[in-house]
């Protein structure tokens, strides 16, 4: 009985941690890494999604999605023709951490910012780019000084050890980050489990 191919489609931020759940998964053929940036257009981020699902036609029988619900992906399944498997969680950080466990660290601190190794090695570039600050540098302003402003709120600067690897640099470059934003700096590990899962559905759709 010939294998059941999988397609990924997922965040560039899940890469390291799904790369080493499929490495004992042979049916995945076909894998679309699409960079975490596009998440700051929620809508824009859907259609991509969606031409990316649609070039698996033919190729795959059942499609995994690397993300959240992420503000717009809930319902997309019902939206193309192939069998999409979507992980039934707010986004990359409770896919990774448990919602159950986010839940707890923001009850310790309201002000978290969670970084995991993807968001580490992305950091200050992607909030300028989440916040929309890049139009600012035309006017000649530092948009780190902006992005300083709107992230007072924020109070500690939470570190997922996923257990993918280069954890050195990536601490280097939390530590970079929680400097620049003025965070606390902690951190905690957290085997995938989570994500580990829901890419065992598709084996079993």
């Amino acid at each position: 009985m010939a294998l059941k191919k999988i397609g990924i489609v997922a965040c560039s931020i899940l890469q390291r941690e799904i790369e080493k759940i499929i490495d004992g998964m042979p049916e995945v053929t076909e894998i679309i890494y699409l960079d975490g940036a596009i998440h700051v257009n929620p809508q824009k981020m859907k259609e991509a999604i969606k031409e990316q699902i649609d070039s698996l036609k033919d190729k795959v029988d059942i499609v995994f999605l690397g993300y959240g619900f992420c503000q717009s992906l809930k319902g997309i399944e019902d939206e193309v023709d192939l069998p999409v498997i979507l992980p039934q969680v707010d986004d990359c950080i409770s896919l990774l951490l448990t919602p159950e466990r986010r839940a707890e660290e923001i009850k310790k601190e309201t002000g978290t910012w969670f970084m995991t190794p993807g968001w580490a090695e992305v950091g200050v570039e992607m909030i300028i780019k989440e916040l929309k600050l890049e139009r600012i540098i035309k006017r000649g302003k530092n948009p780190i000084d902006m992005a300083r402003r709107l992230f007072t709120h924020y109070k500690r600067g939470l570190y997922i050890d996923t257990g993918v690897g280069s954890d050195a640099g990536n601490m280097a470059k939390a530590e970079d980050f929680c400097t620049t934003f003025n965070l606390t700096l902690e951190t905690c590990t957290a085997e995938p489990v989570l994500l580990k899962e829901w890419l065992e559905r598709c084996r079993h759709t």
